[in-house]
């Protein structure tokens, strides 16, 4: 068994839903029957709504008689008081019908002068269904008067009439049948019209579905029947049918946008569109904020757009849009109904039943019409899908043809194109060997300077000392030579005194004369000096071997216990005056830190790097030795709980500084500031790269003009993985 698609097309006729639609819908909202006499209605205004029902034989004066079969006293907040006459002489069973169900409150008096005889109340704010068509008992005396205070956030429309009481009964059975006809028929197509919108997942079909709803909700205000849904809830009753309309009003908007694609067809007509969505919303704020006249009078403006509506079809349907014409009749068969309504209310036509029913006949062939659409539209589309499909697979078969044949010539091409690849890559391998070679050379011509820089301050500083010490050696042998030919003198002539010899006494006063000449004192006090001098030489040598001793290897790979103060003291040593003699050199160095598991060549090489660009970089901008700063610093960084966590270096000055390019590229190989050929660029990224391998984390802080500081935070236990015969050789 085939099943077709959900969305195919509707076969039921037309016809046969108009005859529906006419049978069940002759009796919604009809007359109450057959007037047993014309009745007299005359009214008076309470615009305040506090006259009190013995008040009112005292406006007797300002009655006016209403006209026609259905007056209109139109929106208003006031109350009025409706005499109604004309009912004397009719049978005991008649009835005084106000068929207006959306009537906020009736109440109703037997009046004899200022004295009331007898009240009931009725209308939708007191919510009883059974008052559907209210109708009132006459008055026992003819000669008392019936007197009607309506009341309604509506307009007031007054269709009184003189009406026996069974045909009072028959009409509401009549109408109960009608409205449930008609539920019937919106429930058959919110149903149907719910099963395609989840098969299809159209939003035209959701947005639809909402408009049904809302229309089916607004007929039953228009009839009462609300008051079955709300019960009790007074503030519904009385607001249902502005905010059904509101909603109503939403649901259709948003309807039109999405069948008849404004934003694709009409985009002009969308702010249109947006601007009544906005007056539908601010009539439902009105209602929920106690201003029912005004939400019901917002919901009329909206309404007004109805015939703007069916321009925006018709240009649509000139744009090409398949579905406008659908919409169009729709809604022009809605709109006459609407319109045939509005005639009815304001007396330019007879109240017929037929008449009453119009507007109901004309929102459920609107839905019916508009169903057919979208079951169209389905259509439409599936249609488009199926040339769209064939489209494709003829040109997916005529693609998979190209294919084959581009496949076979590509297949050729790269088999030319790897070969040439492999003969590229084979000279790129070639060239990225010279490239490496190049580069372990230019590294080893940096390390190499670095080694030159500290061979050279080495010998520099180990000149000084041994110059002084050499200096002093030879002042020393000279005031040692003449203290020695005092001393040979002085024995001599202790000798000639022992052996009394006759010269004795003249080699005494020889020798006395000898050491005045030579200045004795001058000779002991000079040599002690001379010898001094020398010690101190000689310990200058001592620290500066010392000092070497922390660097180790400069390639070694090793790590040992070193403490980063004396490797910074040693960098600047090394230095000696090719730093201190250009710059002031500043070092604040923390005590009783703790030792750094480290590579100690290699950060002594990072260390007298970094120095010594910050050396050049104050002798770029100042030509002063005394206004050229460089200050090395080391201390501890703890945590919360005061516990020592990693060791900061810092090394500042006030050069040149870097702007924010520079600064980022410091680090890159090859990079460099300096002129052509006083810098290889691969100093810093040699510095960088130890740091790594140290885990350091670097901070640079600079700016042009002010100066540049490197932050380097070593954690303690960032080198501890070292080998335990590394750990044997540092201790």
């Amino acid at each position: 068994m085939r099943f077709g698609p959900p969305y195919g097309r509707v076969k039921v006729p037309l016809w046969a839903f108009l005859l529906m639609a006419v049978a069940a819908l002759s009796g919604c909202g009809s007359g109450s029957g057959t007037a047993v006499d014309a009745l007299v209605l005359e009214a008076v205004e309470d615009p305040s709504g506090t006259l009190r029902p013995e008040q009112v034989h005292l406006k007797q004066g300002g009655v006016e008689r209403l006209e026609g079969a259905r007056p209109n006293l139109g929106s208003t907040d006031a109350a009025y008081w409706v005499r109604v006459s004309g009912w004397q002489g009719a049978p005991r069973n008649a009835r005084v019908v106000l068929d207006n169900p959306t009537l906020d409150s009736i109440d109703v008096f037997t009046l004899n002068g200022a004295r009331v005889l007898g009240s009931v109340r009725s209308g939708a704010a007191y919510g009883n269904p059974e008052d559907l068509i209210p109708s009132f008992a006459l008055p026992l005396n003819e000669a008392h008067e019936l007197w009607f205070r309506v009341r309604s956030t509506k307009p007031l429309l007054l269709p009184f009439s003189l009406t026996q009481v069974d045909r009072v009964e028959a009409t509401r059975r009549r109408r109960d049948l009608a409205v449930a006809l008609y539920t019937g028929m919106v429930l058959a197509i919110l149903i149907y019209n719910t099963f395609l919108a989840f098969t299809t997942g159209q939003r035209a079909y959701f947005s639809y579905l909402f408009v049904v709803l809302t229309v089916g909700l607004v007929q039953w205000c228009f009839n009462g029947y609300d008051r079955l849904i709300w019960g009790d809830f007074s503030w519904m009753a009385v607001n249902g049918l502005a905010v059904m309309g509101a909603l109503s009003g939403l649901a259709a908007l948003v309807f039109a946008r999405h069948f008849l694609e404004v934003r694709r067809y009409t985009p002009r007509w969308n702010l249109m569109i947006t601007l009544l969505l906005w007056v539908y919303a601010a009539a439902l704020i009105s209602a929920f904020l106690g201003m029912p006249s005004v939400a019901y009078n917002l919901v009329n403006l909206g309404a007004l757009s109805a015939p703007a509506m069916l321009i925006l079809s018709i240009v649509s349907w000139r744009k090409g849009n398949p579905s406008a014409p659908w919409y169009f009749v729709a809604w022009s068969i809605f709109l006459v109904a609407v319109t045939m309504q509005a005639l009815r209310d304001f007396g330019v036509m007879s109240s017929t039943p037929m008449a009453a029913a119009l507007l109901p006949i004309g929102t459920v062939l609107e839905m019916l019409l508009l169903s057919f659409a979208l079951g169209n539209r389905i259509n439409v589309l599936k249609r488009s899908s199926d040339e769209a499909n064939a489209k494709a697979l003829a040109a997916s078969l005529e693609n998979e043809r190209i294919v084959k044949e581009q496949n076979a010539e590509l297949e050729t091409r790269v088999r030319e194109r790897t070969e040439d690849l492999a003969k590229a890559n084979s000279g790129l391998s070639n060239a990225l060997h010279d490239l490496q070679g190049a580069q372990d050379q230019l590294i080893q011509t940096e390390k190499l300077a670095s080694l030159g820089q500290m061979t050279a301050g080495i010998a520099h500083e180990l000149n000084n000392p041994i110059n002084y010490v050499q200096s002093n050696a030879t002042s020393l042998r000279r005031d040692l030579e003449e203290l020695i030919q005092v001393i040979e003198a002085h024995v001599a002539a202790l000798s000639g005194l022992a052996s009394d010899a006759p010269d004795g006494m003249e080699l005494l006063a020889k020798a006395q004369d000898m050491a005045r000449t030579l200045d004795l004192s001058f000779l002991i006090e000079e040599s002690r000096q001379l010898i001094q001098g020398i010690l101190d030489g000689a310990d200058r040598t001592a620290h500066i071997v010392g000092g070497l001793r922390v660097f180790g290897r400069m390639d070694g790979d090793n790590l040992v216990a070193a403490s980063l103060g004396e490797l910074l003291e040693a960098s600047i040593t090394v230095l000696g005056d090719r730093a201190r003699s250009k710059a002031k050199l500043n070092v604040d160095l923390e005590e009783g830190l703790p030792p750094l598991w480290c590579q100690s060549g290699k950060l002594s090489q990072v260390f007298m790097n970094i120095i010594v660009n910050a050396v050049q970089a104050t002798e770029s901008r100042w030509q002063d030795v005394e206004e050229r700063k460089v200050e090395v610093g080391l201390s501890g960084v703890k945590d919360g709980a005061g516990k020592l966590q990693a060791l900061k270096v810092f090394i500042r000055d006030n050069g040149t500084g870097m702007d924010e390019v520079t600064r980022q590229r410091i680090f890159d190989p090859f990079y460099t500031t300096k002129d052509v050929g006083k810098g290889t660029g691969l100093g810093l990224s040699i510095v960088k790269g130890i740091l790594d391998d140290h885990g350091a984390q670097v901070r640079v802080e600079s700016a042009v003009g002010e100066g540049t500081e490197f932050q380097l935070l070593f954690a303690i236990d960032a080198m501890k993985g070292g080998g335990t015969q590394d750990r044997n050789e540092a201790a």
